[in-house]
């Protein structure tokens, strides 16, 4: 089987790890001269820098819960936060979070948050930006922002979506992409289509 297929059939196969998937890819755009798909594969396979532009399926909404202090020792806890007050007080980056992590930390971060539901991120400089603006006359002591597993499990997904489209794509445009073999024939020697 091509390397071509073979990286289809992984894909196609459930369960199976994206990380060994992405290793083909990457081998195969090498083999292709693909600079374009040799950098998006390092990203999802190593993370995205801080100067690389992240794809929009790496960017994940947040949502965010409080707790405040009042007078005579009132309080109110674990209030939800209007994504429009989040937004108005503190800036529309806050309600995105971008995913920069390889997809390996990405499946990690599914398996740990499985019985949560949802993945913790520092929101701590949130609670000077809400000070006194979210309840008049409540401190705000704590904020805690929160990403949904499902935003985590939608972005293994697109990648596992993109790398059968690019090899779909690659198949049908470079007619060369599916006689990619790595390997030797039986008698051991190189195959003369395969690419060492």
């Amino acid at each position: 089987m091509g390397l071509l297929h073979d990286i289809q059939a992984s894909v196609l196969e459930e369960g199976s790890d994206l990380g060994p998937i992405l290793l083909k890819v990457r081998l195969l755009a090498a083999r292709l001269g693909s600079q374009s798909l040799a950098d998006w594969v390092k990203h999802e396979s190593e993370g995205y820098p801080s100067d690389a532009p992240l794809p929009d399926y790496r960017i994940i909404p947040v949502s965010y819960t409080a707790t405040f202090s009042g007078p005579f020792g009132s309080g109110i806890g674990n209030a939800p936060i209007a994504p429009y007050l989040i937004e108005k007080f503190a800036g529309k980056k806050w309600n995105k979070h971008e995913m920069r992590q390889s997809i390996a930390a990405v499946d990690d971060l599914l398996a740990t948050s499985k019985d949560s539901g949802s993945l913790r991120i520092n929101a701590a400089n949130l609670i000077l930006l809400l000070q006194g603006k979210v309840y008049e006359d409540y401190a705000c002591n704590d904020v805690t922002g929160r990403v949904s597993r499902a935003a985590l499990a939608e972005i293994r997904h697109a990648v596992r979506s993109r790398v059968l489209e690019l090899t779909i794509e690659l198949e049908k445009s470079v007619s060369e992409a599916a006689t990619i073999v790595i390997g030797k024939t039986d008698s051991g020697l190189p195959m003369s289509s395969a690419v060492a």
